[in-house]
């Protein structure tokens, strides 16, 4: 066993016989156990290291150059004997250091080479041949196929191969069923190119995926935009790259490819205003040259509203071919074109329009497919002016909100709908029938984040006008479905008045303050939204002066005194108008 410490002389001197190997090593030092370390030197010293119990034994230089056998060795002790017989021990043992120990590969390592080998074949590769060949190979992975398809699509482009060249070879659809996660039992014959290609860029990565699009024609393109929006799946990179290349197509998207990618764009929230622009451009094209395909329209006119996008020509088109073949529209086609105008603030100023207003208030609710889209439509008509008082009063019986809790809890877009009604029923025509209290009793009326920012920007741009709050009421709940930002009121002269000096005060202006940010705007017209002029009326029913203060003429990033001039031009054209009536 090794020994932690010897008590030797401090000038013994200890001969040891060595192999003739070592004669090259003149200072070789080795440490035993972590506890004993030899040096062998010229001169015959004890040395104490700084590791824990360890103890250094330095001899005389050896002379090799003759037999060892010759040379007088001195008595040891026994103790000596054990050590020198451990040092013995440990030297041999030294020749087995640089002797390679020969391990057998684990599975991991052997599978991690054989990937390796395959990423050099891929990337060897110079031909189709040379390509498909690797993907032969049964430990292809998922990250093969992709390089390996990545690769085709460079090679395509550049017109090195042709796309007819590989696309039903059985090497490539088994690189589109790894990517594409498929069974194994799926028949190879029964794939396409298109319907494989689709599910690959559908759920590959983003980056690969988008290089992709350009070899894919206009239907393949619109099938991965329709299998991105029935999984959920908002990848922008790829979104980006379908919204470029198919704008760029020479082919018209007729109507059906069309109400796709509008429905497809509305489910992801990406209203690319390029393809946007593209698509109503064919619809408007296509439109006469349908005759009896309301349901093509239907779904048109509902998308462009569920994006908010206020397209006047598309808009203008889609009413007059409802005007024109009203006769095989249905009543939900006539509904939801009301409810799309009324989005988006927008009738046209023709015919058409009128008469199909006139239609939509001959509608009875019995034609709805539901309760909610029968108060969607007499809503939409409130917004637009057009609505009749039977209509509004209608959606305020008992028996009607009986239906509506029939499907469950009455959403809170639905309640808020109600109380507006309630709202200018009441304003209007007073003695109508009220809303029952509590469906108005707990519906929130909160801003969010982005909104409650640009409130914010407005409210610090008061502060230049009136900061005491005798004079400026903030965060203000109408009491009918909604928030304004802000109550104030001023002279003919536009001087602060104290509030609770205006209530009847004739000669006063009281202004409500409606902020309205990116999403309280329509896309394409920055003008707002339909919803937002109702609240102004209803502010306007109840004796105030509305400001209206939209991002596109008030940012928070612009200077104070800039935003303060705007507030007070505002101001005085409100005031002069009102002098003016």
């Amino acid at each position: 066993m090794p020994c932690s410490r010897m008590n030797v002389p401090a000038q013994q001197q200890a001969v040891f016989l060595l192999p003739i190997a070592f004669k090259t090593f003149p200072n070789w030092m080795l440490k035993l156990s972590g506890q004993v370390i030899w040096r062998l030197g010229s001169r015959a010293a004890v040395r104490k290291y700084s590791g824990p119990g360890a103890t250094v034994f330095k001899t005389e230089k050896l002379d090799l150059s003759t037999n060892t056998s010759d040379k007088r060795v001195e008595q040891l002790t026994g103790e000596d004997k054990d050590n020198s017989g451990l040092v013995a021990a440990a030297f041999a043992s030294l020749q087995d250091i640089d002797t390679p120990i020969v391990k057998k590969p684990s599975p991991k390592s052997a599978k991690t080479s054989r990937l390796a080998h395959l990423d050099g074949l891929i990337s060897q590769a110079t031909d189709l041949n040379g390509l498909l060949v690797v993907a032969e190979n049964p430990v292809v992975s998922r990250r093969h196929a992709l390089k390996m398809v990545s690769i085709l699509s460079e090679w395509t482009t550049s017109n090195k191969v042709k796309l007819t060249d590989f696309e039903k070879d059985p090497r490539f659809l088994k690189l589109c069923r790894i990517l594409a996660r498929s069974t194994t039992s799926q028949a190879i014959g029964s794939l396409t190119m298109a319907e494989d290609l689709s599910t690959v860029l559908g759920i590959t990565g983003d980056d690969e995926a988008a290089r992709l699009i350009t070899n894919l024609t206009l239907p393949q393109m619109i099938k991965v935009m329709k299998a991105l929006q029935s999984k959920g799946r908002r990848s922008t990179p790829l979104l980006r790259a379908l919204s470029h290349n198919i704008t760029n197509q020479a082919e018209i998207i007729d109507l059906k490819k069309s109400a796709d990618l509008l429905y497809a764009m509305a489910a992801l929230n990406f209203p690319d205003p390029v393809l946007l622009d593209r698509i109503c451009n064919d619809v408007i094209e296509c439109l006469p040259s349908n005759e009896d395909k309301s349901a093509v329209v239907n779904s048109i006119t509902t998308s462009l509203g569920l994006l908010k996008y206020r397209h006047e020509p598309v808009l203008s088109a889609i009413t007059d071919w409802l005007h024109q073949h009203i006769a095989q529209c249905r009543a939900t086609d006539i509904a939801s074109a009301v409810v799309t105008l009324a989005t988006v603030d927008y009738l046209p100023p023709s015919d058409s329009a009128q008469g199909l207003i006139k239609t939509a208030l001959t509608l009875k609710e019995e034609e709805m497919s539901k309760s909610s889209s029968w108060l969607d439509l007499v809503f939409s008509l409130l917004i637009l002016n057009k609505a009749k008082k039977t209509q509004l009063e209608s959606t305020l019986q008992p028996e009607f909100i009986d239906k509506l809790l029939s499907a469950g809890e009455i959403p809170i877009p639905s309640r808020r709908k109600l109380m507006m009604i309630d709202a200018f029923l009441h304003l209007a025509s007073p003695g109508s029938p009220r809303l029952p209290e509590d469906i108005s009793v707990g519906v929130p009326v909160v801003y969010t984040k982005e909104k409650a920012f640009y409130v914010q920007s407005i409210m610090d741009t008061f502060k230049s006008f009136v900061s005491a709050e005798a004079f400026l009421k903030k965060d203000c709940n109408s009491g009918m479905g909604f928030l304004y930002d802000a109550e104030f009121a001023v002279d003919a002269k536009c001087h602060p008045v104290p509030l609770d000096k205006a209530e009847n005060n004739k000669s006063v202006f009281r202004i409500a303050v409606l902020g309205l940010d990116y999403h309280d705007m329509s896309r394409k017209s920055a003008v707002p939204l339909g919803i937002n002029q109702l609240h102004t009326r209803l502010l306007e029913l109840k004796g105030f002066k509305v400001l209206q203060i939209p991002y596109t003429e008030f940012s928070p990033k612009d200077k104070l005194v800039t935003r303060v001039q705007y507030i007070e031009k505002r101001l005085k054209e409100i005031v002069n108008k009102s002098g003016q009536t």
